[in-house]
C-alpha cells in the first residue's frame, strides 16, 4: 500500500491505511495529523510529487492492528539514481501532546481553585479581590468537606480570614467583621476566569461549564500551544474554528473549540451585532466579541502564603465627631492598616517575610453611636436656622461639652473602658498564643480620646478637683483677719468651727476616696504605649492644676505602672493639638519637638540620637538651608518657585495678610526668647535639666501648602498619612528598620 493516502477529485482521503500507522513512523502532514490528533486535511492541500524510483513501501499486515507495521526493505534502488531525500518531518503548528498527570484533565485541585471577596470600595464597578492563599486553601477545604464529601456538621463554624479580622459563611457565601459591626460582603468561589483579567465569571455559570468541561474532556491531555514556525505560517491559510460543544445561558453562550480554546460570549444585541459585522468581513467569531476562559487560577494557593502571627495589637480610639458617620473609625482604621502596610513593603521588609514572628494588628474601638447622652433634647433646643451647620457643630464639639459635664462623662469613660475590655478579651480569645508569647498592647488614640484614654489610665476623677478646693479653702479667711477687737471672740469661735468642719470633710473624703479608688475602671489589659494624636489632652491637664515639676521625668503626667511610653503626635498647623512637654519642664516651651521622618526618606535617624533645639537655633537653621536651596538651582527647586508664583498669583489677600501677620509674630517671639538668653547669661538649674525621654513629635508639614488653609484638614489627616504609620512601626520594632 502506498504511504500517502489515495485522493478523489476534490482533495479528500477515501481511503488510507495511515490512521492506523503509529505517529513517529510517518513523515510531512502525516506525523503533523498523528501528533495533534486531527487526521482531516485541507481540501487544497496536494502531497509531494511520487517518485516512481522510490521503492521504500510502507505496508500494514494487519490494518486492524495499528502496532504491526511493515516497512518493506526487500528491493533496492538502482545504484545510478539515487532517490530524492525525503522532507524533514514539520513541526507542530497547532501543538504537542505532553505525557504528564498535571496535563490531564481532571477535577480541580485545591490549589487551583481561589476564593474572591467583593471589594465594596469600589462602587463604580463590581470588583473581585483574591484571598491570601492560606485563607483560600482553608475556604476550599471547609467548601469540599460539606458540599462533595457530604460531612456537613450541626454547626457549621465560620472560617477566619484575612489575617483573623473578618470570618466566612461557607454556607451564606458571606464575609462578616469579627470585631465591629459592619455589612456583610459578599464572597465567590473561583473556577473559571476571564483569561484578559483574571477576574472570576459567576460562581453558577462556573460550576456548570466546570461539570460539562470534566464530563466531555475528564482524562484527555491537554496540548501544550508552541509558537509556530513563520516559514510556514507566511503563506498559510487561516484555520477554520471547529466547533465542538455550546452551552447556553440566559444571557450568554459558551462555546468548546479545544479543550483550552474556550469562549464565552455575550447575547446582547449589541454583542451579536458586532460578531454579524465581524464575521461578515473575515474576523473569526472569538475575536469580533468573544472572551477567553481560563480554567484554574494562574497563581495557585498555597498553605504557606500566611501572615506572621500578631505580636503587636494597636487599638485606634476614636475622637469627636464620630456620631455624623457610624463607620467613620472603622475607615480611618483601615486608612491607616494600608499605610502601615505600604510602609513595611519599603522600610521593613523583614516583617512580610514568610519567616517573620511579628505583626502589628490595628482594631477599631468605636464608644459613641452606643451612647444617647441627652435622650435628643439638645437637637430639640436646636434653632432651625442654619440647621446643617448647627447639626455639624452639635455632633463634632458637643461630645466635648459632654465629657466635661458631671452628668455624662462617667458614661462616656465606661463606654470606651467596657468597649476596650471586650475587644481584648474577643481578641485573646481567638489568639490564644498572643499572652503566652508575650504579645504586646498600644492605644492609638485621637482627639478627645486622648482624654478620655489618659483618665482610664490614670483613674482621675473631677472628684479630685474637689480636694484641691476644699485644700484651698481650709485656711483662714483673710476677712475674719480685719475683724475688730470686739468680734475677736466671734471670729475665733468661727475658726474652731471651721476647723472642726475640715476635720469631718476630711474623714468622709478618705472614706469616699477610697470607695472612688476601687470603682476605677481599670483594663484588663498592661498598656505598652500610647499614641496620642491630634490631642487636646495638655489643655486639660493645664487646666486640672497640673503645673512643670522640674525634674524631666514622664511620671510627673503619666506613671509607669499605667503605660510604659506616651507619644503626642501633631500636626503643626492643627488647631486642636497641643504640646505636653512644657508640662514636664517649663523651658521646652522655647525647644522645637522632634520632626517625624518622611516615609519616603531614605534616611532615618533614631530619634534618641537627635539632640534638642531651641526655636531660634532652629529658624537660623532652617534660613541657612533656604538660602542654599536658592544658589543651588534644581528641577526641585525650579518647582518649587515655580508653584509658590502660582500659589502668590491665586491667594486671597486675607489670607496673605494673615499669614504676614503670623511670619512676623513669629520672628517677635524668637528675638524676645534671644534677648532672655542674653539678659540671664546662663541657664537657670531648672533650663539644664532635659527630658528622660521625648514626647513631642511634629509632622513635617508641606512647602507647598498654605498654613491657613491646611488647618482646615490637619486635624483628619493622620489616618492615610505614611509618615505617621512609619513612626509607629518605628517604635514598636525598632530592630527591623531597615538602615
Amino acid at each position: 500500500m502506498s504511504f500517502y493516502p489515495s485522493l478523489d477529485d476534490d482533495g479528500t482521503s477515501i481511503n488510507s491505511c495511515a490512521e492506523n500507522v503509529p505517529a513517529g513512523l510517518g513523515f510531512g502532514i502525516l506525523d503533523q495529523s498523528m501528533e495533534t490528533d486531527d487526521l482531516s486535511l485541507d481540501s487544497d492541500y496536494r502531497p509531494p510529487s511520487y517518485n516512481p524510483q522510490s521503492t521504500v513501501s510502507h505496508t500494514c499486515s494487519n490494518p486492524s492492528d495499528p502496532s504491526q507495521v511493515v516497512i518493506d526493505l526487500t528491493k533496492s534502488p538502482e545504484k545510478s539514481k539515487k532517490p530524492p531525500r525525503p522532507p524533514p518531518p514539520k513541526k507542530p503548528i497547532l501543538g504537542k501532546s505532553l505525557k504528564s498527570e498535571d496535563n490531564v484533565v481532571k477535577d480541580l485541585t485545591v490549589p487551583q481553585v481561589r476564593w474572591f471577596y467583593k471589594d465594596e470600595s469600589n462602587k463604580k464597578a463590581v470588583k473581585w479581590l483574591p484571598f491570601i492563599g492560606y485563607d483560600s486553601c482553608q475556604l476550599e477545604y471547609k467548601y469540599r468537606q460539606i458540599y462533595v464529601h457530604g460531612d456537613v456538621p450541626l454547626e457549621i463554624e465560620r472560617i477566619p480570614v484575612q489575617g483573623g479580622l473578618f470570618e466566612v459563611d461557607i454556607v451564606e457565601k458571606k464575609c462578616y467583621a469579627i470585631y465591629w459591626k459592619d455589612d456583610a460582603v459578599d464572597v465567590l468561589r473561583g473556577t473559571w476566569f476571564y483569561h484578559s483579567n483574571q477576574e472570576p465569571i459567576d460562581d453558577n455559570i462556573a460550576q456548570q461549564i466546570e461539570t460539562e468541561h470534566v464530563k466531555r474532556f475528564g482524562g484527555q491531555t491537554i496540548v501544550a500551544e508552541l509558537s509556530p514556525d513563520p516559514k510556514q505560517t507566511k503563506n498559510a491559510k487561516p484555520q477554520k474554528e471547529v466547533l465542538l460543544y455550546q452551552m447556553r445561558f440566559k444571557d450568554c453562550h459558551v462555546d468548546w473549540y479545544s479543550i483550552k480554546d474556550v469562549f464565552m460570549y455575550s447575547d446582547s444585541t449589541s454583542s451579536r451585532l458586532a460578531r454579524s459585522i465581524g464575521t461578515s468581513i473575515g474576523f473569526s467569531k472569538a475575536s469580533s466579541s468573544g472572551y477567553r476562559l481560563l480554567r484554574g487560577y494562574p497563581q495557585e494557593a498555597f498553605l504557606e502564603d500566611k501572615p506572621p502571627p500578631i505580636s503587636d495589637l494597636i487599638f485606634v480610639v476614636h475622637g469627636v465627631g464620630q456620631i455624623m458617620d457610624h463607620s467613620s473609625i472603622i475607615k480611618c482604621c483601615k486608612d491607616l492598616r494600608n499605610s502601615a502596610d505600604k510602609v513595611k513593603s519599603k522600610h521593613f521588609p523583614d516583617l512580610i517575610s514568610r519567616t517573620s514572628t511579628k505583626r502589628a494588628e490595628f482594631l477599631p474601638v468605636e464608644w459613641r453611636t452606643s451612647l444617647r447622652l441627652d435622650d435628643g433634647i439638645v437637637d430639640s433646643i436646636t434653632p432651625q436656622k442654619l440647621k446643617g451647620l448647627r447639626w455639624m457643630l452639635n455632633s463634632t464639639g458637643m461630645d466635648v461639652l459632654y465629657y466635661t459635664s458631671p452628668l455624662h462623662r462617667s458614661e462616656i469613660v465606661k463606654a470606651l473602658h467596657i468597649e476596650l475590655n471586650r475587644l481584648y478579651h474577643l481578641f485573646c480569645s481567638r489568639n490564644p498564643g498572643f499572652e503566652a508569647n508575650g504579645g504586646r498592647v498600644s492605644i492609638f488614640a485621637h482627639s478627645l480620646g486622648c482624654v478620655i484614654v489618659y483618665d482610664i489610665l490614670t483613674g482621675w476623677n473631677p472628684i479630685h478637683l474637689y480636694d484641691q478646693y476644699l485644700s484651698h479653702e481650709a485656711g483662714s479667711h483673710p476677712d475674719l483677719d480685719t475683724v475688730s477687737e470686739e468680734q475677736q471672740g466671734l471670729a475665733a469661735e468661727l475658726n474652731s468651727a471651721r476647723k472642726r468642719v475640715a476635720d469631718l470633710e476630711d474623714k468622709l473624703l478618705a472614706t469616699n476616696q477610697v470607695a472612688v479608688a476601687i470603682n476605677t475602671p481599670k483594663l484588663d489589659f498592661q498598656l505598652d504605649a500610647l499614641f496620642c494624636v491630634g490631642s487636646p489632652l495638655a489643655v486639660f491637664l493645664a487646666l486640672r492644676g497640673t503645673r512643670p515639676q522640674g525634674n524631666g521625668s514622664v511620671t510627673h503626667i503619666m506613671p509607669k505602672s499605667a503605660c510604659k511610653r506616651i507619644f503626642n503626635i501633631y500636626h503643626p498647623t492643627d488647631p486642636v493639638a497641643y504640646r505636653l512637654e512644657p508640662l514636664i519642664l517649663r523651658h521646652y516651651s522655647t525647644i522645637r519637638p522632634l520632626k517625624i521622618h518622611r516615609a519616603d526618606s531614605t534616611k532615618q535617624i533614631p530619634y534618641h540620637e537627635i539632640q534638642p533645639m531651641a526655636y531660634s537655633a532652629a529658624t537660623k537653621k532652617e534660613e541657612e538651608m533656604t538660602a542654599r536651596a536658592s544658589e543651588e538651582p534644581s528641577s526641585s527647586s525650579g518647582l518649587s518657585s515655580m508653584w509658590a508664583k502660582w500659589s502668590r498669583g491665586n491667594k486671597i489677600p486675607e489670607l496673605d495678610a494673615l499669614e504676614d501677620m503670623e511670619r512676623d509674630m513669629e520672628r517677635s517671639i524668637n528675638m524676645q526668647i534671644e534677648a532672655m538668653d542674653v539678659n540671664t547669661g546662663e541657664l537657670s538649674a531648672d533650663d539644664s535639666v532635659e527630658l528622660d525621654q521625648r514626647i513631642d513629635f511634629e509632622i513635617k508639614e508641606s512647602s507647598m501648602s498654605s498654613s491657613y488653609l491646611s488647618a482646615l484638614t490637619s486635624h483628619t489627616s493622620y489616618w492615610a498619612t505614611p509618615d505617621v504609620a512609619l513612626f509607629i512601626l518605628t517604635q514598636l520594632f525598632p530592630d527591623y528598620l531597615l538602615s
